[in-house]
């Protein structure tokens, strides 16, 4: 059975995230994605000193992506800072939810740009979760052949996990998740934790689930980070808890993506608990959040790993510890999904980037924490 372990275990024993406390209160991370390198700057309650850092840009104007929720939530405070540092910006909003991320919506954010009178000179800046990132990014990365890109996440996953620390964007077709889409890479990410607020407790155990995959995986710090949030009191962080919590799940990202940023070998690390929790996520009837899906998949992983004699019977109790800890919540249809649910484990998309043999699939399997 192939194994990197030893590999990874190096890797992470032996990384240092290049980040940094400025004087003005801002965390700043030195995000590497292969050669490419950006900062991404957080803090709580740090909007003016965010929105500062697109003085240091030679632009034109801000194109302002939102979604209906964020034009709601974020705009009014987001747009005021703007107008008060007299940044000039005009606005896109799209629908909110997965079934958005459409060559429809791409075109009407392409039309309202270029009808806006956009110039190679605007910067997009999404405002949002994974989808507003993905589909503005990718008009980013089309317009031009390639405008610059500033992320502004406000859900704690995409803080994290995606629009900060990924130069993937995408949008969906044919009923494929994320099969239209380029590579581009963004100019600098601006975090404001405080956005979380506006979300609800579905919404933090998703970032907080992608974090809880991080601590099986890497141990160290990210396994500390888990015992004292989840492990120790819930989802109920501090401001100072989230700023950390964000930093550290971005250098999970870091670490590997500057090795592999395609994330077709060494990254694909990150998709632990994906190919049960994707699966689930795309069945049905089923009704959990990505972060959540994700943690019930390690369950999964964790039980084949002991099975197969990989992971001890202590081993897999510590593991799944850190899951009980979130306590995933998942709605399950009142009929039988496991031969849709295998369908679909069996599809999983790490099929082409790791060796295939008929009736087996590919899973990444822990042997314990860290």
């Amino acid at each position: 059975m192939p194994s990197n372990a030893e590999q990874l275990q190096a890797i992470a024993n032996s990384y240092v995230m290049d980040g940094t406390l400025r004087e003005d209160g801002l965390r700043q991370v030195k995000m590497h994605i292969g050669e490419s390198t950006f900062p991404v700057l957080l803090g709580h309650d740090k909007l003016p000193e965010l929105v500062g850092e697109l003085r240091t840009l030679d632009m034109d104007k801000v194109f302002l992506g939102y979604d209906e929720n964020t034009v709601v939530h974020c705009a009014p405070r987001l747009e005021a800072e703007l107008e008060r540092q007299g940044i000039p910006f005009y606005r896109c909003v799209m629908g909110v939810s997965e079934q958005n991320k459409t060559m429809a919506s791409l075109d009407h954010i392409l039309e309202t740009f270029l009808k806006g009178g956009g110039s190679r000179k605007t910067v997009v800046m999404p405002v949002g979760g994974g989808i507003v990132a993905n589909t503005y990014g990718l008009a980013a990365g089309l317009l031009f052949r390639g405008i610059r890109l500033v992320q502004c996440p406000t859900s704690f996953l995409n803080a994290h996990d995606a629009a900060a620390s990924s130069q993937k964007q995408a949008i969906n077709h044919t009923g494929y998740k994320n099969i239209v889409g380029l590579y581009h890479v963004p100019t600098m990410a601006l975090i404001d934790t405080s956005f979380y607020e506006t979300l609800g407790v579905t919404e933090l155990k998703a970032g907080l689930g992608e974090l809880t995959k991080n601590a099986a995986l890497f141990g160290g710090q990210h396994y500390e980070l888990i015992k004292k949030t989840t492990m120790t009191k819930g989802v109920a962080l501090s401001g100072d808890d989230l700023v950390e919590a964000t930093y550290i799940g971005l250098g999970a990202k870091d670490m590997l993506l500057a090795i592999d940023p395609k994330e077709k070998h060494l990254a694909l690390l990150f998709e632990y608990g994906h190919t049960v929790g994707h699966a689930l996520e795309l069945t049905q009837g089923v009704r959990t959040s990505h972060g959540e899906g994700v943690t019930i998949g390690m369950l999964a992983a964790s039980y084949i790993s002991n099975k197969m004699g990989i992971m001890s019977d202590a081993d897999r109790e510590a593991h799944d510890a850190l899951v009980l800890a979130l306590d995933p919540q998942i709605e399950i249809p009142k009929r039988d999904i496991t031969e849709e649910v295998l369908d679909k484990v069996m599809h999983d998309n790490k099929r082409g980037y790791l060796p295939e043999r008929e009736g087996f699939c590919p899973f990444i399997l822990n042997q314990r924490i860290g």
